[in-house]
C-alpha cells in the first residue's frame, strides 16, 4: 500500500483535475440529475395534459406583455421541460435543448417574480442549463458519439 503523505492529499485537492477525466463526469452529473429532476417534477404533467397548456402560456407570456398564442408558448414550455430535458439527459442535441430550456425558466422566473413567489427553482434551473450550453454535453452524451469529428471519420 503506497505511503500518502499529508501534502500529498491536499496538494491533489488543487489539481486541474482530481480524478480521470473528471470534467466529462462532472457534465454528465450536470446534465442527467437536473434533467431527470425537470421531466418527473415540472415536464411529465405539463406534456400530459393539454389542457394545462393555454393557462401555463398565458401565465408567462401575459407577465412581458404577450397576449397571443397562449397555447403555442405553453405547448414550448411543456416540450422544453419533458422531451428536450430527456434530450439535455442523453446528451442529444444539448445546446439547441439548453437555449429551450434557459428561455423557458427565464419566463417561469419572471412569472413568479411578478406573482410575488420565489423563483429560486426557475432560477436554479436556468443557471444549470446556461452551464450545459456553454461547456457542451461533454464526452458521454450522444452528441460526441454523433458530431465529433473522431466519429465522424470512420
Amino acid at each position: 500500500m503506497p505511503n500518502l503523505k499529508k501534502d500529498n492529499i491536499i496538494s491533489s485537492l488543487y489539481k486541474d483535475q482530481l480524478f480521470v477525466n473528471s470534467f466529462d463526469w462532472s457534465i454528465l452529473i450536470l446534465r442527467t440529475i437536473p434533467s431527470f429532476y425537470m421531466f418527473y417534477y415540472h415536464g411529465m404533467k405539463k406534456i400530459t395534459s393539454t389542457s394545462s397548456w393555454e393557462w401555463l402560456g398565458k401565465a408567462a407570456m401575459s407577465t412581458i406583455g404577450i397576449e397571443f398564442g397562449f397555447i403555442y408558448f405553453g405547448f414550448l414550455a411543456a416540450l422544453s421541460e419533458a422531451v428536450l430535458a430527456w434530450f439535455i439527459f442523453f446528451g442529444f442535441l444539448t445546446r439547441l435543448s439548453s437555449l429551450f430550456l434557459i428561455s423557458t425558466m427565464f419566463f417561469a422566473s419572471a412569472y413568479h417574480l411578478a406573482d410575488g413567489e420565489s423563483a429560486e427553482s426557475a432560477l436554479i434551473y436556468l443557471t444549470i442549463y446556461l452551464v450545459i450550453f456553454i461547456l457542451g454535453p461533454g464526452r458521454y452524451s450522444l452528441d460526441e458519439k454523433l458530431f465529433s469529428e473522431k466519429y465522424l471519420k470512420t
